[in-house]
């Protein structure tokens, strides 16, 4: 139990799953966030590259990443307490939330859903959305963001992949099952007694 040194009040101290829907730019994922949130009973969804937009640069070799998961990964635990489980959308690699081992802790487990795409999808999506040519200048940045994707989710056990160069409406099926797969079976298993 937590208990407030002030007060004395109590509670349970929740230990819940953190899942993270991570993806290259341009392959659905707040898309996705936006169609998915509120319809998902005991999950909250949020769109972390709106989150990291203005603060930092959450793709290497940038070294602040690590820093702005665990911040990340806080708020998740601290949503948590109320008993829902926080979905994060993001692009980013799994190695930027493993980073924080002492904050793992807070978690009961770490699950990835990793969407990724052919280059030819992933190229055109990215072209339609920027008509100035700014963005698709990056384009190979991505496309080598999307490989270096799949590759640490092979290296991750928890880690799924989910083809999202399909239909957003077959996309959106795959994610939300996938969501409530890891929500299944929460329960008291999560709830532990902490003194302080």
């Amino acid at each position: 139990m937590l208990r407030c040194p002030h007060c004395a009040d109590e509670r349970p101290f929740v230990r819940p799953p953190l899942l993270v829907v991570a993806g290259t730019a341009g392959i659905g994922k707040s898309t996705l966030c936006a169609r998915l949130a509120g319809t998902i009973p005991g999950a909250l969804l949020l769109d972390a590259d709106i989150l990291a937009e203005d603060l930092i640069s959450v793709v290497s070799p940038k070294q602040d990443y690590p820093a702005f998961w665990r911040s990340m990964m806080r708020l998740a635990h601290e949503v948590a307490q109320n008993n829902v489980v926080v979905v994060y959308f993001s692009t980013m690699l799994p190695d930027q939330v493993l980073a924080n081992g002492d904050v793992l802790t807070y978690f009961d487990s770490v699950h990835f859903l990793c969407l990724t795409g052919p280059a030819d999808v992933v190229r055109a999506r990215l072209a339609s959305r920027d008509g100035s040519g700014a963005l698709n200048a990056r384009v190979e940045v991505w496309l080598d963001f999307n490989g270096a994707l799949l590759a640490a989710a092979s290296e991750v056990p928890t880690a799924t992949v989910v083809d999202a160069g399909r239909t957003v409406g077959q996309v959106e099926h795959d994610v939300r099952q996938w969501i409530s797969t890891q929500l299944q079976g929460r329960g008291d298993a999560h709830v532990r007694d902490v003194d302080g």
